[in-house]
């Protein structure tokens, strides 16, 4: 692009010195062309179509032109963001990404070690110096701080301090679990036998293990403990006909005593199968109490949901069984990563059944404030051009919690998604801590019998289903949703 602002400066006596092409995007027989300018020393008023007429002259091209001209903001915030956008696309500099600084909107510092710098010279800094001159109006200068070699080590895993509670009084539900000490569900993180935990328990969902016949089918409980905005993975095997989501235990405290493991997935989360419950009637962490939703959609505006197939899939002259009467919202997050504690969601997705029928959308991407890992870009195409400019999730949060207020809700693996609601929620006061909760994922062995893989993917092929977009939340959820209602309507037979 800078061959095209020389060239475009030659021919127009250098009108166009304060500002930059950073991007072009062909598509549809058109160029999308962006422009940033300074805001200070330029005025873009009646410049567009002089602009368009120079590139079509210069660049030749079949399609026409469409231009973007944006104000560029040029701070230390904006530089370092960009650099450290630009430099997560390096695997071998990664590592420095988030260390980049700024001490001046014209001057960036990024430490390397010996070896990384070496790798950088021939290829990565020639590569940055031409991204920062095409992206920003002035000269930027790259600084590199030299760093010793470990300075680069992963981090590890947030640990909250240990912390415990004295339980003064419990009431047993499952099992004889009395008061005492017990360690906060925020502090679980190895493998425990015999430990007492104490948290507000949330998102009671029934789940089944996979195959055939009762040998293989074992049914148990998932479900989470919160302290704080920090969640506990729980399972409950029911021995007898006790079972937790029976037990009216939502957003309620609780004490359990049971053994921790470390498992694969989430790196350094723990899973605890509990074997006894009591509630905590005195002592012990608090529950987020619910709260009205807000009158009004400030950011996100759900819309009706429309396709035609929906009346041909699930007829409304069908009887809606007991199983589907109500409200419902399935839903769906894209991430930055599979970490709780460090990562952030990209995009979220939603749609709301009334009696069996869904009636409407809501989504939007979300900016998480950090660069989106290349593995992550690949899997579900969100880039973070895609993101930047994009409401936070503390702004979605808000109008989801109004779009899904008073509804039981819907996921896939939902073990994975609602976390996310509660750690995000607790912090702005939005308690989704009381919602009942369904998982696809544990359903289908119940639902469709024999059935050995459980992705979303599988079970929408064993219900002749089709999830047009994999990886992206609106398509997810609206899978979910559809897998939601028909095994509902194959288990109420």
């Amino acid at each position: 692009m800078n061959e095209i602002y020389k060239k475009i400066n030659e021919l127009s006596g250098n009108k166009y010195v304060d500002c930059r092409f950073p991007d072009v995007k062909f598509g549809d027989g058109i160029a999308v062309v962006t422009v940033y300018y300074d805001g200070e020393r330029f005025d873009p008023t009646g410049k567009a179509s002089e602009l368009s007429t120079l590139l079509e002259k210069i660049c030749r091209l079949n399609g026409s032109i469409r231009l973007v001209l944006e104000k560029c903001e040029q701070t230390e915030n904006s530089v370092v963001d960009a650099v450290k956008r630009f430099t997560q696309k390096f695997p071998f500099v990664a590592g420095a990404a988030e260390r980049v600084k700024a001490t001046s909107p014209t001057c960036v510092v990024i430490p390397m070690h010996e070896g990384m710098k070496a790798l950088a010279s021939d290829d990565y800094i020639p590569r940055l110096t031409e991204y920062l001159k095409n992206r920003f109006v002035h000269p930027i200068e790259i600084k590199i701080e030299a760093v010793e070699l470990n300075a680069f080590d992963p981090e590890p895993e947030p640990k909250q301090e240990r912390k415990t509670y004295a339980i003064e009084h419990a009431e047993p539900v499952i099992g004889d679990l009395s008061g005492g000490e017990a360690l906060s569900a925020a502090c679980v993180d190895g493998n425990y036998e015999g430990i007492t935990v104490c948290g507000v328990l949330t998102m009671a969902t029934d789940m089944i293990s996979k195959g055939t016949g009762a040998s293989r089918q074992k049914r148990y409980e998932k479900f989470l403990l919160y302290d704080g905005e920090h969640t506990q993975q729980c399972r409950y095997f029911p021995n007898d006909k006790t079972a937790v989501s029976d037990c009216n235990l939502l957003n309620t405290p609780v004490v359990v005593f049971g053994n921790s493991l470390l498992e694969r997935g989430r790196t350094g989360e723990a899973t605890l199968t509990v074997k006894a419950i009591s509630k905590i009637v005195s002592g012990g962490p608090s529950a987020v109490n619910p709260i009205d939703p807000p009158s009004e959609y400030k950011t996100v505006f759900p819309k009706p949901y429309e396709e035609y197939v929906q009346a041909s899939l699930f007829s409304i002259d069908e009887k809606t069984p007991d199983n589907l009467k109500g409200t419902f919202v399935a839903f769906d997050f894209e991430t930055t990563g599979l970490s709780i504690h460090q990562d952030s969601p990209t995009e979220l997705g939603a749609v709301k059944i009334v009696d069996g029928e869904i009636t409407e959308v809501f989504h939007t991407l979300i900016d998480p404030k950090r660069p989106i890992p290349d593995v992550v870009v690949q899997k579900t195409g969100i880039t973070d051009e895609m993101v930047k400019g994009q409401p936070t999730f503390e702004d979605v949060l808000p109008d989801f919690y109004k779009f899904s207020y008073g509804a039981a809700l819907v996921g896939h693996n939902i073990s994975f998604d609602f976390p996310f609601l509660i750690k995000f929620g607790n912090r702005i006061g939005y308690c989704f801590g009381d919602r009942r909760t369904f998982d696809t994922l544990g359903m289908a062995p119940r639902a469709l019998p024999g059935i050995d893989v459980l992705t979303l993917d599988s079970v929408l092929g064993r219900l002749n289903l089709v999830n047009d977009n994999a990886h992206r939340a609106l398509s997810d959820a609206t899978a979910t949703a559809k897998a939601f209602i028909a095994m509902c309507k194959l288990l109420s037979k």
